[in-house]
């Protein structure tokens, strides 16, 4: 995954058209054909969207697998249950660039042959049936399906490494996300459809195979135990001839590290951290890591920085692998880092999923924001807090210029989602979220988002989730205001999704002037922008948190302004500790 960036003041409002209920409204012909679409043998395609219809919705997928690591291709069987929202006689599921065969649907009337449409301009099969799938009743349908193993790093594809000797070795490994599991089998590949997954895999004895869950039993083919219930791009397996090293946390999961043979003495450091994370994260969330085990494996070829697959986190090598006589101090930085990342995504992204890509900063500003929250407290030596002040002011730079977008944007297309993985989602978000955190309290905002992460537990969510969890929190409670430090309000709940809404559904930041006339102090904000184009700053407007002290005592004021212009009438002098800055010492000497 990528990691991006932020500054000291942020802005909002390039509106987004929004339900009611905090979901993206879509436009009209939005993701739609022009043109009724066509099927591939000159058919009347069924449906005409991108995104897939609510119909029917997948429980369970068996799901047999066999790769050949010789011609490099694969053959499989994939068996859905279906859950019938609305009487049907279409089934709309994605696959791409694979052979569909013996497509058959499993009634309790009996089993019947189905006939396949395919529309690859969306990537999507239509199943017709001859009778109606009736609502409120379960079917299956089986699908055979082959292709090749891809020759990019997305889907189900190859990969190889060299040994020390100059023998070349191949293997198999996943990348889903965001839109690549319908490459590798037929599915509903949307984050909203979650299911349980059953996979066997096929493969030569020379091989291993490793998935989400652990090994049940094995015979010609290795059979793992079912999935918790999880969104389709986070399910994994690679074949190949990696070794493994393992420890068990406090907490009674076991943690493997897996490598090619050559490198498996690299892999200590990261065994530690990950135990030493897991049981941090498992204490924290105060939910336990649902799965018994979770893997790390460190691919030799592998495009993101790293993925969190549920129960099978991968990695670029350089990600995982510490070689204790030449890697560098920044190197263990950077596996702690990642790690960190991954281990938080298995709640946040895996266990409470954003409803679709729009809000993917659901997963990737948080997973981010945990980086630094988790090795504060585990690896204090590091001094991570440093490193995120300088993620921040990154951050900022891809924000204030006109090109930016907010960190919430509608997207409809694959393209449109792959662009979302970007320094704003990633370094904006968790920054935002860090200014949330100081404004709140850490003891409330830690509070809060347990609240979310209990209440929609193997869900999918949209903003609006999160700020509801975060405003329940009885913050004036004493338990929850540090002592020396006064409220934030007066008699008003805060309004935390009103606040976090001029942050999320608007680009930019705001930059705030601070005045002293005499005993007055008058505050002003304006987008920043590199630019002297000021049209390009109107109609932005933040709420923005502000926490500030005087000199007549250590008291923490928590003040937020609302309006274009405010006033604060204080007697003694202002010390202001701006946004998410308001851990750290002193402004930016570029602002």
């Amino acid at each position: 995954h990528a990691i991006p960036p932020l500054s000291v003041s942020l802005s909002l409002l390039h509106f987004i058209v929004r339900a009611e209920d905090d979901t993206v409204t879509q436009l009209p012909n939005e993701g739609q054909a022009k043109d009724p679409p066509i099927a591939t043998n000159g058919q009347p395609f069924p449906w005409d969207r991108m995104r897939l219809p609510k119909t029917v919705s997948p429980i369970h997928y068996d799901l047999i697998i066999h790769p050949n690591l010789t011609t490099f291709d694969f053959t499989g069987v994939a068996r859905i249950e279906l859950d019938v929202h609305e009487d049907t006689s279409v089934i709309i599921l994605h696959a791409k660039q694979m052979q569909i065969s013996n497509v058959l649907l499993l009634a309790p009337e009996g089993v019947r042959p189905l006939q396949v449409l395919e529309n690859p301009r969306f990537h999507q099969l239509a199943l017709l049936s001859d009778s109606v799938l009736t609502k409120g009743r379960k079917y299956e349908v089986q699908l055979g399906f082959a292709a090749n193993l891809s020759d990019s790093y997305h889907g189900f594809y190859k990969s190889s490494y060299r040994t020390s000797t100059g023998e070349v070795r191949f293997m198999a490994s996943t990348q889903f996300e965001a839109t690549f599991a319908r490459g590798a089998f037929p599915c509903f590949d949307e984050p909203a459809f979650k299911a349980n997954f059953t996979i066997r895999i096929t493969r030569e004895p020379r091989h291993i195979a490793i998935s989400n869950m652990p090994k049940v039993h094995m015979t010609a083919a290795d059979n793992f135990d079912t999935t918790v219930k999880m969104s389709t791009y986070l399910v994994a397996y690679i074949v190949s001839d990696f070794l493994s090293v393992s420890k068990t946390t406090q907490h009674g999961v076991k943690i493997s590290i897996y490598a090619v043979p050559e490198k498996i003495d690299q892999t200590a450091f990261a065994l530690d951290a990950a135990v030493k994370l897991l049981d941090f994260y498992d204490d924290y969330f105060d939910i336990p890591y649902p799965l018994p085990k979770q893997d790390l494996a460190a691919i030799p070829d592998f495009q993101s920085g790293a993925m969190e697959n549920w129960g099978l986190t991968t990695y670029r090598e350089t990600g995982l692998l510490f070689d204790a006589d030449r890697s560098s101090a920044s190197d263990k930085l950077g596996i702690t880092k990642v790690i960190a990342h991954e281990l938080a995504h298995q709640w946040f992204g895996n266990l409470v999923t954003m409803e679709w890509w729009n809000d993917l900063w659901l997963n990737e500003g948080f997973a981010k924001f945990m980086e630094y929250i988790s090795l504060d407290i585990t690896y204090p030596e590091l001094h991570v807090d440093d490193f995120f002040l300088g993620k921040c002011f990154e951050a900022m730079e891809v924000d204030s210029l006109s090109s930016s977008h907010p960190v919430s944007t509608p997207v409809e297309n694959p393209m449109q989602i792959q662009e979302m993985f970007d320094d704003v989602s990633y370094d904006k978000g968790a920054c935002i979220l860090n200014m949330l955190r100081d404004f709140l309290t850490p003891e409330a905002f830690e509070i809060g988002i347990i609240q979310y992460l209990k209440r929609y537990s193997y869900q999918n969510t949209v903003n609006s989730h999160l700020w509801e969890s975060l405003t329940n929190v009885k913050f004036c409670s004493k338990r929850h205001v540090p002592s020396g430090a006064s409220k934030w309000y007066s008699d008003d709940e805060l309004d935390v999704r009103a606040i976090m809404d001029t942050w999320t559904l608007q680009e930019g930041f705001p930059l705030v002037t601070v005045e002293v006339r005499g005993r007055e102090v008058r505050l002003s904000q304006e987008r920043y922008l590199k630019t002297d184009d000021p049209s390009l700053t109107e109609g932005f407007l933040w709420q923005i948190p502000l926490t500030y002290m005087t000199s007549a005592s250590s008291t923490i004021h928590r003040f937020l302004l609302k309006t274009k212009t405010g006033e604060c009438n204080e007697a003694d002098f202002f010390i202001f500790y701006f946004l998410f800055f308001s851990r750290h010492k002193g402004p930016h000497e570029d602002l």
